[in-house]
């Protein structure tokens, strides 16, 4: 899927996905509704210290705002490829500006 003209691997499930260690990345969690629109709830990134999204402490806020599914998109970013955590932040800061999701304001 491609969220802020970048493409992006997913749809995966938020409370079985992790984010290795060795694999930064910035994650979009997007919720589905039952008439199939796809919204933005929360963007964010995990650095180089891995994350399980199953325990992300904004997980509540991402349930009271999604009335369908949840689930994960990733872009990977890691530094061994050339990115660092600017890039990273850079990133989310272009999908909150553009899709203002109701979680984890900056």
């Amino acid at each position: 899927m491609k969220i802020a003209d970048i493409e992006f691997e997913g749809p995966y499930i938020v409370d079985t996905t992790s984010i290795p260690a060795n694999r930064a990345a910035v994650y979009v969690i997007i919720c589905k509704s039952s008439n199939g629109t796809n919204s933005v709830v929360d963007v964010g990134e995990s650095g180089e210290t891995g994350i399980r999204l199953a325990n992300h402490p904004r997980r509540s806020c991402w349930v009271r705002y999604c009335n369908g599914t949840l689930s994960v998109y990733l872009r990977y970013m890691p530094t061994s490829e050339g990115y660092d955590a600017a890039s990273r932040r850079k990133l989310e800061s272009r999908i909150r500006e553009r899709n203002n999701p109701p979680c984890g304001k900056i």
